[in-house]
């Protein structure tokens, strides 16, 4: 029984560890989260990227069979008006080069919106990450929030 435990736990963590060094080498572009639009309570006059922390992701799996890195809340946020996007940055990296990745990310959601500005929301390192694409960028940045930052 010890054995096939310890075989469970070495493969859970390769597993795991596979699958940070691959994300943490190709993290891509933002990616538009939409809904049919019910009511406008969540509207802004900038769309809104949010920012994963440390070991985040957008989404594990399938929308059937996953985890949500956010709990739903993106889009319950579109289907009350908001233009929202979710980062997609390195999983496991310095403040600095999620930031350039952030800015990266930001630029590319002005494009695809015509806005020129953004709102960011920052989760745990997100808070940090997003602190330092508005200190970098500042006038593409509308507003930075952190939530349950380290």
């Amino acid at each position: 029984m010890k054995t096939f435990i310890r075989t469970t736990q070495a493969l859970a963590l390769s597993t795991l560890a596979i699958g940070l060094s691959m994300h943490t080498q190709a993290a891509g572009s933002a990616s538009q989260v939409t809904a049919k639009v019910t009511s406008n309570y969540a509207k802004t006059k900038y769309p809104i990227l949010m920012v994963h922390g440390w070991l985040g992701w957008e989404r594990i799996g399938t929308n059937t069979i996953g985890l949500d890195y956010w709990y739903q809340i993106l889009p319950d946020m579109a289907r009350n008006g908001s233009t929202v996007f979710a980062a997609q940055l390195s999983p496991a990296n310095t403040t600095a080069h999620r930031g350039e990745a952030l800015i990266a990310q930001v630029e590319d959601v002005m494009a695809i919106t015509g806005q020129p500005k953004v709102n960011l929301i920052g989760h745990s390192h997100g808070g940090p990450t997003v602190l330092y694409a508005a200190q970098v960028k500042p006038n593409a940045i509308a507003s930075i929030t952190g939530v349950n930052n380290c």
